[in-house]
């Protein structure tokens, strides 16, 4: 997974290299040059300084409940894949 902190993010929409009016996913970061590969997805956590974007939607893989908190404050909302259910064997 690629770890990412929330004010990294904010660094990069700050700096004009992200747009924060799409949904913000693993290809739009890797578009932006914040990350190299997609690997198996993006987890977002909470870094030292705030983050500010409003209205800001995210895909990722997943988010700690403090990002989750911090992002629906803004008027965000972070969409998170569900996990597959292991299928039974017959």
């Amino acid at each position: 997974y690629n770890t990412l902190r929330l004010d990294r993010i904010q660094a990069y929409i700050d700096s004009g290299k992200l747009d924060h009016k799409g949904v913000i996913d693993a290809a739009a970061l890797v578009a932006a040059g914040v990350i190299r590969r997609p690997l198996d997805g993006v987890r977002l956590v909470l870094g030292p300084a705030e983050f500010k974007a409003k209205k800001v939607t995210f895909n990722v893989t997943h988010a700690s409940k403090g990002v989750m908190a911090a992002i629906e404050a803004l008027g965000g909302k972070i969409d998170m894949p569900k996990a597959e259910e292991p299928k039974a064997d017959a």
